[in-house]
């Protein structure tokens, strides 16, 4: 029964506090976070440190990062008191438990609030075992990182094991730091002495019934990973947009069933977990709940006056509504918002139809080589993703990497070889291709090798390399490209805006887009005054919000790399039409889903991304 009360508890608060951070929590944050960002300028990839780097975005990213930390601490003592005092059997009303938990910051003083916040805000998120909250469900390493490390065996691979080891090591030795301070009211320091004495008063049998309780929990998240193979909802999705998503969306209905699904199984393995771990301390270390439900002197007296007030409020307001007048105004507004809602229901069409792009070629052969790109071609996508570089004298060359370590054993970076000295390097993936060996290309030689594919597959160039060079990089592909007249098979995009910008200008015909990882602010609330014809953006970033939005300016969303047969369909679900995969199977993907969904609405429908120009307005 005392357990049974428990996961009751939590799961009713956490209903409740999910619903204050999304409805007022989040949208407050955002609006400042916002406003301040669009006065300085949104900024994107390498450039997003410089928003916070001056005494005004120092200041608020502080106080933006703390006030998250406390509600994520206040979050936290809320389940630990309820889970402690059902343990115990102690009666109690939530509202008494909600004013302890205000108490209970008290823990987050002085100079520990630093560490503090960082555990709670970035390290408990990253980790996501044990305790979860609201307002930051989850921080995640780009996929990207991990993708450049396994493509670098063994010391990739090496560095990720290691990775790992110290996350979760890190982990077991402050487990017990949130009840701690909770409970005993400690600040983080002490917290952190007290956590790693309780391992030792647990004794191994103790100490083994949580780390059991622990590798349960990861297991059973590994599994539902393995069995829902999409990106989660954000905070973001739960918007103006929410019911626009709901109507529209096939992905977002999905979605949202197993937000709810994932909300109630996290918060009662919480619950479970906290069970398990209080039992075992407050039979070795004395951890009891200590509730203070009373604010003293003064400030009972205001809190109580405030409570009047608040009271008195609603009561007029109840009766004011009971008045003939105040109905018919009711009535007025209710027909307005139904009419907004209508008229914020219209979705406008897709630019073009979804395309399959091979990631640097594709898996099948080394990355960005010839043979790589003809095997896209063989297995039916519709284009290739190749990274362009200059050599040292200003030859375009098909290379990912600055540096040449990775898949060769020459040392230095390409820039430091002339094209002559590079023919010589001989390219090797003994991990994913053994005995195989191939070179790097020239954009000339791609592009004769292309020329003749058997079903015409088409190019996306990421223009590469160094900053400084970056000009001289967009002169030489542009004009290989007019020499071999590929315009209107070829796509160009980079992560800096200006190279694309200066292909764009010399041919607004092109097809060129914006590359993005990551940005200081709302990307779907900058970028749509880019001159540009589609946006990547890194697999991570992709939300209903932002591709809905998209759509509406007319703007194409393609995603790298979704190498997933399940998040390809989420993300043409929502609206994505370009979908860079290392895997040839997406094109059988994206051509089932099309069969599918023959009803879509599509502009430029049937001509080729370069050559469609009729931007939706």
């Amino acid at each position: 029964m005392k357990f049974g009360r428990a996961l009751r508890e939590v799961v009713r608060f956490e209903v409740l506090y999910k619903l204050f951070v999304l409805c007022l929590v989040n949208p407050a944050m955002r609006e400042i976070y916002q406003t301040y960002v669009s006065s300085v300028g949104v900024s994107f990839n390498a450039q997003m440190l410089g928003t916070f780097l001056n005494l005004k975005g120092g200041l608020l990213f502080l106080a933006l990062f703390f006030l998250s930390a406390l509600l994520v601490f206040y979050e936290l003592s809320v389940v630990v008191n309820i889970v402690a005092l059902c343990r115990e059997g102690t009666p109690f009303r939530l509202r008494t438990v909600l004013k302890a938990s205000v108490w209970n910051l008290g823990a987050m003083r002085g100079p520990g609030i630093i560490p503090a916040a960082l555990y709670y805000v970035l390290f408990l998120p990253h980790v996501r075992l044990g305790y979860v909250n609201t307002l930051v469900p989850s921080v995640t390493i780009p996929e990207f990182i991990f993708d450049a490390m396994r493509r670098t065996p063994p010391l990739g691979q090496i560095g990720m094991i290691l990775y790992n080891v110290l996350v979760y090591a890190a982990f077991l030795l402050l487990l017990f730091v949130p009840v701690r301070m909770v409970l005993r009211r400690e600040r983080f320091g002490a917290a952190v002495r007290g956590g790693l004495s309780c391992w030792k008063q647990l004794g191994a049998l103790g100490a083994a019934q949580v780390i059991a309780v622990l590798f349960i929990w990861n297991q059973g998240m590994t599994e539902i990973a393995r069995f829902w193979r999409r990106n989660p909802l954000e905070n973001s999705d739960f918007d103006g947009n929410f019911l626009k998503f709901l109507v529209y969306s096939e992905a977002f209905r999905k979605d949202l069933v197993y937000w709810v699904l994932m909300a109630v199984l996290l918060s009662a393995g919480m619950a479970a977990f906290l069970y398990v771990v209080l039992r075992r301390l407050s039979d070795k270390t004395g951890l009891h709940p200590t509730l203070y439900p009373d604010w003293q002197g003064d400030g009972g007296v205001l809190l109580a006056i405030a409570v009047r007030r608040l009271k008195g409020l609603a009561a007029r307001v109840r009766a004011a509504f009971k008045k003939k007048r105040w109905k018919a105004a009711a009535g007025a507004a209710g027909l307005l918002f139904a009419a907004y809602l209508v008229l914020g229901l219209w979705q406008p069409p897709l630019v073009h139809a979804p395309l399959s792009i091979g990631h640097r070629g594709c898996n099948l052969e080394i990355e960005n080589t010839v043979e790589a790109v003809l095997a896209a071609d063989a297995d039916g996508m519709d284009y290739a993703e190749i990274d362009v570089q200059l050599t040292a004298d200003g030859v375009p060359v098909i290379f990912h990497d600055t540096a040449l370590s990775r898949l060769s054993d020459a040392s230095g970076n390409v820039s430091d070889y002339t094209w002559d000295e590079l023919q010589a390097v001989e390219l090797r993936d003994e991990y994913s291709y053994p005995g195989k060996t191939a070179r790097i290309p020239s954009l000339e030689e791609m592009l004769r090798a292309v020329q003749d594919a058997p079903n015409g597959i088409g190019l996306l160039i990421e223009l590469k390399g160094d900053t400084l060079r970056q000009e001289q990089l967009a002169a030489a592909v542009t004009a290989l490209v007019e020499q071999y007249d590929f315009g209107s098979r070829a796509m160009f995009m980079s992560l800096d805006y200006y190279s694309v910008l200066s292909i764009h200008a010399a041919h607004p015909e092109w097809w060129v887009g914006y590359c993005v990882f990551g940005s200081a602010g709302d990307i779907d609330d900058s970028i749509w005054r880019y001159d540009i014809d589609f946006l990547a953006v890194e697999e991570s970033m992709v939300t209903n919000r932002l591709v809905t939005q998209a759509r509406g300016c007319g703007l194409p969303v393609y995603v790298w790399s979704v190498n997933d047969d399940e998040k390809t369909l989420q993300c043409m679900e929502m609206g994505v039409v370009g979908l860079i995969s290392d895997w040839t199977d997406t094109a059988a993907t994206v051509e089932a889903y099309e069969a599918a969904h023959s009803g879509v609405e599509y502009a430029g429908r049937d001509e080729v991304p370069a050559q469609d120009t009729a931007r939706l307005q």
